[in-house]
């Protein structure tokens, strides 16, 4: 990039000097904008791909619970049949 000089208060700047100057700021924010741009449309095609495959997944009920290995048998719960002496608690 080009370095300009420091003109002194009664000194104007050259019209090339200021054609310069607003050609890289131009230029600047069009790599800005590019880049910016690119990282949101990256983003997009990210979340669409998630999303896509998000629709293909096989689908569990909300309340299902998942089939047990052959041999494992499950039985409903019930309380123990013998109540325990409370010898344990400690009194202050």
């Amino acid at each position: 990039m080009f370095f300009f000089q420091q003109v002194s208060p009664n000194q104007k700047i050259p019209f090339t000097t200021k054609l310069a100057l607003v050609f890289w700021i131009i230029l600047s924010l069009a790599l800005l904008s590019f880049f910016a741009f690119s990282i949101f449309i990256i983003a997009l095609m990210v979340g669409l791909v998630l999303f896509t495959t998000s629709l293909f997944q096989k689908k569990k009920r909300p309340g299902s619970i998942p089939n047990p290995p052959g041999d494992f048998q499950t039985r409903p719960y019930s309380p123990p049949r013998t109540i325990k002496d409370d010898n344990d608690i400690i009194d202050i």
